[in-house]
């Protein structure tokens, strides 16, 4: 091998050395400041004055609700979903578009921030939700709101089709529902169902 092709092995390698040690600085980076902001809005929703909160929620509407809420990068962040079972633990953003589902699991505007059927949409990848279909009858499901911190027990997990939004309806008890798509199923949605433990 002649000189001039070792010296041109030898700025390549370098180079992609110091771009995987820049790319894993970055995946670290991110980690921790996800890791920081979860665990700033979980304090602060664990600890602020959630009565007031409450009190307001009442006699608000959907947008007065909204600034009850902290903010991360413009987004509105209505809590935190955990699912020990399968190590999950993300921040809930207000909206289900797809800027959204980028970064944050997304809350249904159209259901209720707290009482009802609180509903939640995710992406079916590592980051999010692509160890959902593990759930089973019983697993619990922990929900830190801007209004208040409650526990599920899940109850139903089943696939849908994209197109039923009939589980996504508001219901008198306390349950959250947390839709996710089906890999290799395009048509086809997984649902999980939750019920408030007591």
């Amino acid at each position: 091998m002649n000189s001039k092709l070792k010296k041109v092995i030898i700025i390549l390698s370098i180079l992609l050395i110091i771009v995987a040690i820049l790319f894993i600085s970055f995946l670290i980076y991110r980690n921790i400041r996800l890791n920081n902001n979860i665990k700033n809005i979980e304090d602060t929703y664990s600890t602020d004055n959630i009565q007031n909160r409450i009190d307001e929620y009442i006699d608000s509407n959907s947008q007065e609700i909204l600034d009850l809420t902290e903010k991360i990068d413009g987004n509105n962040i209505v809590g935190v979903l955990v699912i020990d079972k399968i190590n999950f633990k993300g921040l809930v953003a207000e909206g289900t578009d797809l800027p959204t589902l980028k970064n944050y699991v997304g809350h249904f505007s159209s259901s209720p921030f707290y009482n009802g059927n609180v509903c939640f949409a995710a992406h079916n990848t590592n980051n999010f939700w692509t160890r959902l279909k593990e759930l089973t009858n019983g697993d619990t499901i922990e929900y830190i709101s801007f209004l208040g911190t409650r526990k599920y027990e899940v109850f139903n997990v089943q696939q849908i089709e994209e197109t039923d939004f009939s589980l996504l309806s508001n219901t008198d008890n306390n349950i959250v529902t947390l839709i996710t798509c089906v890999k290799n199923n395009k048509p086809k949605r997984l649902c999980v169902q939750a019920k408030e433990v007591y």
